[in-house]
């Protein structure tokens, strides 16, 4: 384990998630920190996806900082459920429930940073759950709640070619190969989101070798299942009061995944309306902006983090 890094246990609903902490249990217990800082990853990817920003992060804050990343619901054996309990009302309960077993009191300020599927799952936490969080960082998908079809159609209509790998993860035969018997769509998937990202194999590998155990390729593909899924859709939409939940928007300017054409119509609908959400492009990086400019995206997140 690296400096500075522990794994401990979260819990929520009979479910345990192995998390990544920058103190032990025993500091935590004691409740020895200022402040909380999660971070939550996406898909295809895990926790360790914020490595290089961690030491940069706790280099930034003076005061005690409790920094935690936990692999998300399905990810690993231990926190698998039944299909239709991947909705987002139920990720967002599960960042609930550790916000409530690291801070019982309620009385440090709470901030979230999700990347991908992670940046969705923190929108969904504001929705239900604001006066839980004090701020939040999304990386790589916009707000997009407040984007009507026939607008992503006419302004970025490039984004539903680039949203058609959601067709594979409806399909077992499609997927469960694709994803865990070689390394080959998956660095293929990375490339192509991150065109200038030189992704190595040893992160590609470790990707593959949690999707390969147990149950956890069909857990992780749910996610977009419900996405095609008329109650999920209407129980997972994500409006966010901004004045509760200050946000910093991150999309990159090079993003395969999600076009930042979609972040710069964000910037125009927020700022008339919404002074609490910023959304900056971070020019020459791709989907996986934390892991390619890790200084500049770690600067971005901490001077948002500290002015709230």
């Amino acid at each position: 384990m690296a400096l500075n890094k522990h794994e401990i246990k979260l819990h929520n609903d009979g479910r345990e998630f192995s998390t990544l902490s920058n103190l032990p249990l025993s500091a935590i217990d004691a409740q020895d920190f200022d402040r909380v800082i999660m971070l939550l990853h996406g898909f295809p990817d895990i926790n360790t996806t914020f490595n290089q920003v961690w030491p940069i992060l706790l280099s930034r804050f003076n005061e005690k900082v409790l920094l935690v990343a936990p692999k998300l619901r399905g990810y690993e054996k231990s926190s698998i459920g039944p299909e239709h309990e991947y909705m987002l009302p139920y990720l967002a309960g599960d960042v609930k429930g550790w916000i409530h077993e690291l801070n019982p009191q309620l009385d440090k300020p709470v901030h979230l940073v999700g990347h991908d599927w992670g940046a969705i799952v923190a929108f969904k936490t504001a929705n239900l759950y604001p006066d839980l969080i004090t701020s939040m960082v999304t990386l790589a998908i916009p707000y997009l709640v407040n984007i009507r079809s026939y607008e992503l159609l006419w302004h970025v209509p490039q984004q539903f070619y680039l949203s058609s790998y959601f067709i594979t993860m409806q399909f077992p035969w499609l997927y469960k190969a694709k994803l865990t018997e070689s390394n080959d769509y998956l660095t293929s998937l990375w490339r192509y989101w991150s065109p200038d990202y030189n992704v190595s194999q040893e992160e590609i590998t470790e990707v593959r070798d949690a999707f390969k155990k147990d149950g956890v390729v069909d857990a992780v593909t749910a996610y977009y299942r419900h996405l095609f899924r008329p109650l999920s859709l209407i129980k997972s939409r994500w409006p966010v009061d901004f004045e509760k939940v200050p946000t910093l928007i991150l999309n990159g300017a090079n993003d395969q995944c999600m076009s930042s054409k979609i972040a710069v119509l964000e910037q125009e609908k927020l700022k008339k309306f919404y002074p609490k959400a910023q959304v900056k492009v971070v020019p020459q990086v791709g989907h996986f902006l934390q892991r390619e400019a890790p200084e500049v995206v770690a600067g971005l997140i901490a001077d948002f983090l500290e002015s709230i």
